[in-house]
This record gives C-alpha cells, structure tokens and sequence, in this order.
C-alpha cells in the first residue's frame, strides 16, 4: 500500500549528508584553495550588512565615551582652574614678600651703623586731621619708643615721633608747618633750617641773598643736634629765586621720603632732645635779625 504522501531522506540523513559535505569541501579548500574567490566575493556582499547592523551599537558606544569624555574635561579643567588660580595667588604673595624685603633692605641700609639700638616698624595709615601731616606706625611704648625720637625710612628722614601708644604711635612728617630741621647744602656744606610747609613741600628759611643754592642741591642732617643722624638725605632743592629788595632768598624743596611709597619706618632710639635744635633755630634766627638790621641800614 503506498502512503498518501511520498516522504526524502530522514533529516539525520541530511544532517550526515550535509556535514561530510562540509568536511570534503574544507578539505578540498585547505588544499587547493578552490574558495577564496567565493569566500571574498560573500565578504564583500556581506560586508555592508554587517556594517549596517552594527552601526547603532558603535553609535551608543561613541556617544557614551564622548560624553564620558567630556564630563572628565569638565573635571580636569575645573581642577587646572583651581590649581592655576592657587598659583597666581601663591606668585602675587611672593612678589608682595619680595617687595617687602627689599623695601626693607633698604631701610635698615638708610640706618647709620653707630644707630643700633632701632626699631622697624610698618606704615598703617595717615592720621586722619587735615591740618596736620601724621602717620601711623605698629610699635608704641612697648618697643621702647619715646615722642620726640627720630624716624628714618629707606629714602632718608620721615619725622619725628608725636604721640605714643602701647602697640601704635604717630608720626609726625617733616612737611607739616610745626616741623624743623637743620640742614646742610651736599655741594657747598652750608648750613639751613628747612620747615615743612603743610603741603607737600618744603622751604628754607632765612636764606642770605648771596647763599650758593641751586635747583638740584641735596640737603642732608648736619649731625649737630642730637636728634637726627648725620648725613642722613632730606630733600632735595627744587626752586629757588631771588628778587631785588627782598630780605631773603626764597628756596623751596621736595622731601626724599615719600609715604605713599614707604611700607616700612625704622625709629632711633635715642634719647629726645628738643633744646640742642631750638638752640640751633635760634642762633639762625639771630643771624637773620642781623641780615634784616644791615638790610635795612642799606
């Protein structure tokens, strides 16, 4: 009896079939290499396929180290900001410390050597009164300092101490109108009182007609008053003139120190002695009472 539908070869025959037949074609292939023309034209048909399905993964994969990447920058640069803005701080500090060394370098080297006994202080502010020409230094009674001592900076004379408190004392400048000194002319050694003026200036006074002065004179102590140091720069002349039928020559001069630019002022410790530079003024004035009388018999 025939069966209603015809049946092939049993699938486990297919299967013996088909893999002898891979095993043959191998064979036959590792030999002769029959295949290669086949297998580099299935390549190239297949090549774009294999490109297409994989292309969403190597998408996804791109996109996420991009922005992987990118949020790692994000870090390192915030890191390098931080780490560049610590730098400039560090390098402004250390220019500020050099600055600060050398400012006081020379200070210390505007001190005469005899001058040991000295204290450095640092400028804080002016003294806030109009009529007057006072700062303010970070060392007061504590550190020895007495009204009336001397204060050198690293340009030449600053002042003279005016008020002293435990940690803090004033400074009086020497362009205030109640300051002066006795000078004396670094080309010719002749001797001068220089007075402040209340501004930024200062002037001569009594200054005999035929006085030898020049615009660009430099006036240093004269060392003959306790008070002050010898040789110690003041000012320096700017003007001077004189017209006929004055009694005096007018000079006036541009202190050396400048505290707009000191940061540091050291104080001599030294006893004050106000009588010795009154003494002084008064033998100048004297002088000038006897210009005015021969001034006047003229």
């Amino acid at each position: 009896m025939n069966p209603l539908f015809r049946q092939g070869l049993s699938a486990k025959a297919k299967f013996i079939f088909f893999v002898l037949l891979a095993l043959v074609t191998m064979l036959v292939d590792s030999r002769f290499r029959v295949l290669d023309g086949f297998r580099g034209t299935m390549l190239r048909l297949t090549s774009p396929i294999l490109e297409a399905v994989s292309l969403p993964a190597q998408l996804v994969t791109s996109g996420g180290q991009y922005f992987a990447s990118k949020a790692k920058l994000q870090i390192e640069n915030r890191q390098l900001r931080l780490e560049n803005e610590h730098l400039q701080l560090q390098a402004v500090r250390i220019e500020e410390l050099r600055a600060e060394n050398e400012n006081l370098r020379k200070t210390l080297n505007a001190v005469p050597r005899h001058a040991d006994n000295i204290v450095t202080a640092e400028i804080l502010d002016r003294v806030a009164d109009p009529f007057t020409q006072r700062i303010k230094i970070n060392a007061g009674e504590e550190n020895g300092i007495k009204v009336g001592m001397p204060v050198l900076c690293a340009s030449g004379v600053f002042g003279q101490i005016s008020r002293t408190m435990a940690h803090q004392s004033e400074v009086v400048l020497l362009t205030d109108h109640r300051q002066q000194l006795a000078v004396v002319n670094s080309r010719t050694r002749e001797q001068f009182i220089l007075a402040g003026s209340g501004d930024t200036w200062l002037r001569i006074l009594f200054a005999d007609p035929s006085a030898d002065i020049k615009e660009g004179d430099r006036l240093t102590t004269t060392g003959l008053d306790p008070i002050f140091p010898k040789n110690i720069p003041v000012a320096i002349v700017t003007h001077t003139s004189y017209s006929p039928g004055e009694i005096y020559r007018q000079v006036l001069a541009m202190p050396e120190a400048n505290p707009a630019e000191m940061q540091f002022a050291t104080v001599v410790l030294n006893e004050p002695q106000s009588d010795a530079l009154e003494e002084q003024n008064s033998t100048y004035k004297t002088k000038s009472v006897r210009n005015l009388k021969r001034h006047t018999a003229e």
